[in-house]
């Protein structure tokens, strides 16, 4: 952190202090009183920023992001969090442009990484955002929470497929209710033996369709 005067780091230790107890708008209060003192200071935007999320104040967050970019374009947990805020104000391109903007600067921004996963999932690319928590298990393979995330995006990228299948099949046969039940209730541990079924029935009627006079 910038040094600036010593009262504008008081009143960020007071705003981290209240973090930390999830005080958060007091916690705002405290980094404004910083920045009244230190304007400057690009981690005095960033924690504000971060507060403000905490807070459910997304607009303002971003706000705080681009103040801290300005002065500092290659922090890269600003672009992270930035990035961040973006998804929950409904601008999912521009968040994964922010994660790849601090991917950029760290390849090993585990968070970033993160960020970007959770925002690709919501899109439905699930293989990219599974490819996102491989490649936090590169770098940290201990952590099991990437394990479960990529697990949870494959089953979602399968359980997107069968429902395409589904779709595709019911052009040529009666599609059985079991299979259905399986995307209906999310059954992700039925969801490959259902693709093998539905192959199968699907073959058997393109085969007989062509058996006929």
């Amino acid at each position: 952190m910038a040094t600036g005067e010593e009262s504008a780091e008081v009143w960020y230790h007071r705003g981290q202090a209240l973090c930390s107890t999830r005080d958060y708008d007091k916690a705002i209060a405290c980094y404004d009183k910083a920045l009244e003192l230190s304007p400057g200071d690009p981690v005095l935007w960033r924690r504000k920023g971060f507060a403000l999320i905490k807070a459910g104040r997304y607009e303002e967050a971003a706000a705080c992001f681009d103040r801290a970019l300005a002065i500092d374009p290659d922090d890269a947990t600003a672009w992270q969090r930035k990035g961040y805020v973006l998804v929950h104000l409904g601008e999912h391109e521009n968040a994964v442009a922010c994660c790849d903007r601090a991917l950029m600067l760290d390849p090993e921004h585990i968070l970033a990484w993160q960020s970007r996963g959770w925002v690709l999932g919501t899109m439905c690319r699930y293989d990219e955002a599974a490819d996102c928590y491989e490649a936090i298990l590169a770098i940290d393979p201990d952590r099991g929470s990437a394990a479960w995330h990529r697990d949870r995006m494959w089953e979602r990228r399968d359980l997107a497929a069968l429902a395409s299948e589904i779709r595709e099949a019911e052009r040529f046969i009666e599609v059985p209710a079991c299979i259905r039940d399986v995307a209906r209730e999310r059954d992700y541990g039925n969801v490959g033996l259902a693709r093998a079924v539905l192959r199968e029935l699907v073959g058997r009627a393109e085969r007989a369709a062509v058996q006929r006079p």
